[in-house]
């Protein structure tokens, strides 16, 4: 089965101004992330805004993704949905396009059980012809999964990986204690987390602003973390710690994020509704902190070398 391991971005979905899907921006985006380093990509996560996609959109994002790939690092499709039936059809367009896994989080507003996530779950995976990244994010759905129900799940062949964003050191912990024997636990949250998960036990981690944003910076910080070179990582992880800390609270994510994309030269481009794009005032401080971050010439305006 597929191993997702070292670098994942999940990337954003750059919208135009008339607020229909930048696909020529998309598809430059899949290039510029693999040319970065990155050792996988998520389509259609949290940090693409799935909810503000049809079925025709997620689906071109897949095609358009994998064709730009061209068999480099695996492609992953966002395919979480309401209830089962919705998923699975989302893990249909993932299977069609040529997607190499799917992830799949539990129902967000229904709130439900550890029986009802469990049955949600294997229904899903079991119909899967595709490998599955199970993702836990509380914080967007309004339930956790237990670790209890994270390791009945990793007895499937089929579940080859967890995404980890529960911001719970000592959940994140028990998750890569309790599974790592069959699946890949990769940290979310990794501006903060990540080097402790990764010493822990973690395969990588799968972060949205941080290797969009330092590329190459960040493919060094997770080959340090892997090989045990803390002399390397731990200034690293405490950059992007601070870029976190300076990002945080501007806009609606990933809002920022975009502009930010746009700032270094990519297709961010704008949020849909009901998020709204950053004002003026909040478009400096981002440029603010990417020239604090030597991310952003200050006299050019451009990217910074390197």
């Amino acid at each position: 089965m597929l191993e997702l391991k070292g670098l994942l971005l999940a990337l954003t979905t750059p919208f135009k101004d008339d607020l229909s899907l930048d696909v020529e921006g998309f598809g430059r985006l899949v290039e510029h992330s693999i040319d970065d380093g990155m050792q996988g990509l998520v389509i259609a996560g949290c940090t693409g805004e799935p909810w503000a996609l049809n079925e025709t959109e997620r689906k071109a994002l897949f095609d358009i993704a994998v064709k730009r790939n061209k068999g480099r690092v695996p492609i992953i499709g966002g395919a979480s949905g309401i209830d089962a039936k919705e998923a699975i059809g989302r893990v249909r367009l993932a299977e069609a396009a040529g997607c190499d896994a799917v992830m799949v989080h539990a129902p967000w507003y229904v709130v439900p059980g550890p029986e009802e996530l469990y049955d949600y779950f294997k229904e899903v995976v079991d119909a899967s012809t595709l490998p599955v990244m199970i993702y836990n994010i509380p914080r967007r759905l309004g339930v956790g999964l237990s670790v209890d129900l994270v390791d009945r799940l990793a007895d499937s062949e089929k579940v080859v990986a967890l995404k980890e964003s529960s911001k719970d050191w000592m959940v994140l912990s028990e998750m890569i204690r309790r599974c790592k024997d069959r699946m890949n636990v990769l940290v979310g949250y990794a501006d903060t987390l990540g080097l402790g998960g990764i010493a822990e036990g973690s395969a990588g981690t799968v972060d949205a602003v941080f290797p969009a944003l330092m590329g190459p910076t960040y493919r060094k910080f997770i080959d340090a973390a892997l090989a045990g070179d803390m002399a390397t990582a731990r200034p690293l992880q405490a950059d992007f710690a601070r870029l976190h800390r300076e990002m945080w609270g501007i806009g609606t994510f990933p809002a920022a994020l975009k502009v930010a994309i746009n700032m270094i030269g990519r297709a961010g481009g704008r949020p849909r509704p009901p998020l709204r794009p950053l004002n003026a005032q909040q478009s400096e401080q981002v440029r603010k902190v990417l020239i604090g971050m030597g991310l952003l010439s200050e006299k050019s305006g451009r990217r910074a070398a390197g």
